[in-house]
């Protein structure tokens, strides 16, 4: 009966994938609820908000995959604050628990950015009042586990208002990951964002989500205190580049304005994503990612400076797991998290693999 409940959910996710590798296909900017790229964790902040197959208690990580609900995220609540961009606050919140003695674990969240007050003017620039504005989405989230394999899948209302215009739609995350029973090793998929969008803004076009179909894996070698996490993203959309004709261009032998020309291997490596822990104590680790995507989008002209980079720290005391990242955009300017995890019931289970062997 579990076999046949986990081949429907796996066999419904790919459904899903194929009506989504079809319908949804925009990226940078051209999407609405972008919020919903964001890390929800402080873990995904410091090693790159795009991996999948990171390791950890966070019941929040189920926002990144669903198949990453497991044991380990049982009765386990947290919080995650997080100062973003001109003063707007984004807070996730999510809490799992196994029911009876299945093999599954549900998990719900609730992510919320606030973009605070802003002044509302007339045609003509004249004070008329004030309004909010903010992004919003709960989350309800199931992973089965079957031996080494978990497949999860997550329902996402989410929703955005400004004044008296909204948007509001229904997403689906669906996912899988496989962990070696020996081994300090985990690869997975994850494919984000397939649903539908309503709004009463004025626009040409129907609103699309921002979908992203992913594969990582996670590992760590046997003899060093490293764990190191790689991600490619966007897989839906094999060229990512913008160029601006405005700031990338030559000229050619008529004095004509040519648009730059982007290599291959650019184009590749703008799908990856690097991180990696430093294990120096089993209950403290130091944090490092990189996005070349991030860098290549947001370092400026003549100066690139640690954009792209993240880096973070991770503690356990007792009940409680305390994380902290930080994200680099340009130079000088980035954004940081702040996590807190609590076991509501017998103290975190152990990882399976002992990380400074």
């Amino acid at each position: 009966m579990r076999q046949n409940g986990l081949c429907a959910l796996f066999f419904a996710g790919f459904l899903c994938v194929l009506a989504g590798m079809v319908k949804a296909q925009s990226i940078g900017g051209r999407s609405k609820l972008d919020f919903l790229q964001l890390p929800a964790q402080a873990k995904s902040t410091a090693l790159g908000a795009n991996h999948l197959t990171i390791s950890g208690n966070d019941p929040a990580l189920f926002i990144q995959n669903p198949a990453l609900l497991d044991s380990s995220k049982a009765n386990n609540v947290s919080i995650n604050l997080m100062p973003y961009l001109a003063d707007t606050r984004f807070v996730n919140t999510a809490y799992a628990r196994r029911i009876g003695k299945s093999a599954g674990v549900w998990a719900v969240g609730l992510q919320y950015l606030n973009y605070g007050t802003m002044v509302e003017t007339d045609d003509i620039g004249n004070v008329i009042g004030e309004f909010r504005a903010a992004d919003y989405g709960i989350s309800a989230g199931y992973g089965h586990t079957l031996g080494a394999f978990t497949v999860g899948g997550t329902l996402k209302f989410a929703g955005a208002s400004i004044q008296s215009y909204n948007l509001y739609g229904i997403a689906f995350d669906w996912g899988g990951a496989f962990k070696h029973p020996t081994q300090d090793l985990t690869v997975g998929f994850v494919v984000k964002n397939l649903g539908f969008l309503k709004q009463n803004y004025s626009s040409l076009g129907d609103p699309t989500l921002p979908f992203d179909v992913r594969v990582g894996m996670t590992f760590k070698p046997k003899y060093m205190p490293v764990r190191v996490s790689v991600t490619v993203h966007h897989l839906n959309k094999f060229d990512m580049v913008y160029n601006d004709p405005n700031l990338f261009f030559t000229y050619d032998n008529n004095g004509n304005k040519v648009p730059r020309k982007v290599r291959v291997a650019e184009k590749l490596g703008r799908h990856l994503a690097l991180g990696a822990e430093a294990l120096i104590h089993p209950n403290f680790r130091i944090m490092l990612g990189y996005d070349h995507l991030r860098r290549q989008e947001l370092r400026l002209a003549n100066k690139g400076a640690l954009a792209g980079f993240s880096f973070g720290a991770w503690m356990r005391i007792k009940r409680f797991e305390v994380g902290y990242g930080r994200a680099q955009y340009v130079s000088g300017f980035g954004s940081s998290s702040l996590s807190i995890v609590m076991n509501l019931k017998n103290g975190f289970l152990k990882e399976a693999a002992n990380p400074v062997r």
